[in-house]
């Protein structure tokens, strides 16, 4: 008898094909851009630091169960990261995410360009760029942003992770990511407008000009480095041990 041909591993959770994982996450990563950062452009003079907070976690929310079947709704590269290091996606599963969530973020800003281009529609004044220091009108320095990104990252993944594990109730994963995300942003906006997600800081910087480019990396290392962390933390609260991801899984393929 004859071996059966190794089949391609699976590109998510899900095991859905490439194409519908990477579509989701376009969509997914442009709404939280639309909902999230576009509410402090558009809004934050009605409804504060508190409604962009909540706006962010909604956003969240409403992906989560609208495209957590396909894809497991990351729409965060640091959320992909913490999937990959806990061994829960291949890499090249990953690359299709983050290269998905950075396109995303980039059409979701675009639209709320288009929007407020035109004069200081822009409330924020840097479109919701995130940075620190006088480039944001900002009393925190980089430090501060550091610690923000380290730690508050840390508990996103924490939380996100923790929602896969077994034991954890089916169906409110959602619900507790949504709600994490608000609470972050509810202590972290007057810091450095909150990024906790490398895309989104990308989304909102190409589109803020020089300033926000310039201080555009701490978005990438930082959030990343936390997410990382909070797979740490993930693993040592739960128990967690690392198993290997399952050599030959048969998913359909774009």
């Amino acid at each position: 008898m004859t071996s059966p041909a190794p089949t391609a591993p699976s590109p998510s959770p899900t095991a859905q094909s490439n194409l519908r994982v990477a579509a989701a996450e376009v969509v997914g990563t442009a709404v939280l851009m639309i909902i999230g950062p576009g509410s402090a452009i558009i809004a934050s003079d009605k409804i504060g630091n508190y409604g962009v907070a909540f706006a962010f976690g909604l956003a969240l929310l409403a992906m989560a169960y609208t495209i957590g079947h396909v894809s497991g709704c990351n729409i965060n590269p640091a959320v992909t990261l913490g999937f990959l290091l806990g061994r829960k996606i291949t890499v090249l599963a990953a690359v299709y995410y983050w290269v998905a969530q950075f396109v995303g973020a980039a059409i979701g800003g675009g639209i709320i360009y288009v929007i407020c281009k035109e004069g200081d529609l822009d409330k924020t004044g840097v479109f919701a760029a995130n940075g620190w220091g006088a480039k944001i009108g900002s009393q925190y320095g980089l430090g501060s942003t550091i610690a923000v990104e380290l730690v508050f990252t840390a508990l996103l993944i924490f939380v996100v992770l923790s929602t896969t594990t077994v034991g954890y109730p089916t169906g409110f994963g959602g619900l507790a990511a949504g709600l994490t995300l608000a609470m972050i942003h509810l202590a972290t906006i007057p810091v450095d407008n909150t990024s906790v997600n490398p895309a989104r800081s990308f989304g909102a910087a190409i589109y803020a000009g020089s300033d926000a480019m310039s201080q555009l990396w701490a978005f990438f290392v930082f959030p990343l480095l936390g997410g990382a962390i909070g797979v740490a933390i993930w693993m040592l609260v739960h128990d967690t041990r690392l198993e290997p991801l399952p050599a030959q899984q048969q998913v359909p393929r774009p």
